[in-house]
């Protein structure tokens, strides 16, 4: 199952890139949780035998990570993909270790060990050459809202982190979406007025049933399914592929231009990423 995840949400960046030529990104947003909602149901009902159960006593993280991760963070990637390729913006999101790092050091004043902060010196210089060499490619602020699309997630990372789970993650999810498509709706409305519904083809029916149901619902279902059985270190590790897959699948795809120093940067950003869960495997 955990395979299944991470290709559907590796290949989830090319198809949102097409999928905005049909739907704004705002409401694309909104839909992409709504229309999630009764999935993640499904995955509990199956699982619990039972309707989705809401434990007051994780109302924080689960708030917290309905604004930073879903609301926040996929609001400013799936903005940002209006002008940036796919290719691109699937290797910026994951400059997550050089955000949590910062994090740890500045606002929790926690010493970093030199086992965690090679690994995130090389992302650091993977995502300069990134930056860099998508100059020629794309706009200065689009890409700026990637890395910060990344310090909300990095941001949502640190508050699971820090919290210890009363009730059932998968409980936790379906609350999640549903109060990030709550708050994304209005926003929605705000800032693109009405959803055009009437005016969708089928092309663009198809692309926001599989970034909405499929990489959002069942993407993140499998992969909290999965969370409960295997070691964190090792869903880490093999989480890695995804910006793989994302980048090659863009590329090839959508034949997004790419350059020398945007596939250096890329690797050295994935080899980054790799080298981190190895180190944290090996830690715990």
């Amino acid at each position: 199952m955990l395979w299944i995840s991470i290709v559907i949400l590796g290949i989830n960046w090319p198809i949102m890139k097409q999928a905005l030529l049909h739907v704004t990104p705002f409401w694309m947003v909104a839909l992409r949780y709504c229309l999630s909602v009764p999935v993640i149901a499904v995955f509990v009902i199956v699982a619990r035998h039972r309707l989705p159960k809401f434990e007051r006593r994780d109302l924080r993280v689960i708030l917290g990570v309905a604004l930073l991760q879903f609301v926040a963070q996929m609001g400013l990637v799936t903005l940002a993909l209006q002008w940036v390729p796919a290719s691109t913006a699937s290797i910026l999101i994951y400059t997550t270790p050089v955000w949590l790092v910062l994090i740890d050091r500045i606002l929790c004043r926690q010493q970093v060990s030199p086992r965690r902060l090679w690994p995130t010196l090389a992302s650091a210089t993977g995502c300069v050459l990134v930056l860099l060499g998508a100059g020629q490619v794309g706009d200065v602020g689009p890409l700026l809202l990637i890395l910060l699309a990344a310090l909300f997630w990095s941001s949502s990372m640190k508050l699971i982190a820090t919290h210890n789970w009363m009730g059932d993650v998968r409980d936790a999810l379906f609350w999640q979406f549903l109060v990030a498509g709550v708050i994304s709706l209005p926003i929605a409305f705000w800032m693109e007025g009405g959803m055009k519904f009437h005016s969708l083809s089928f092309a663009g029916l198809g692309l926001l049933a599989f970034v909405g149901p499929v990489a959002t619902g069942l993407g993140f279902g499998l992969m909290v399914a999965v969370g409960r059985t295997l070691p964190v270190s090792q869903i880490a590790l093999f989480s890695t592929l995804s910006p793989v897959i994302g980048f090659v699948s863009s590329a090839l795809l959508l034949g997004d231009p790419l350059n020398l120093m945007i596939v250096v940067g890329a690797g050295t950003l994935l080899l980054a990423l790799v080298w981190g869960a190895l180190s944290s495997k090996s830690s715990a």
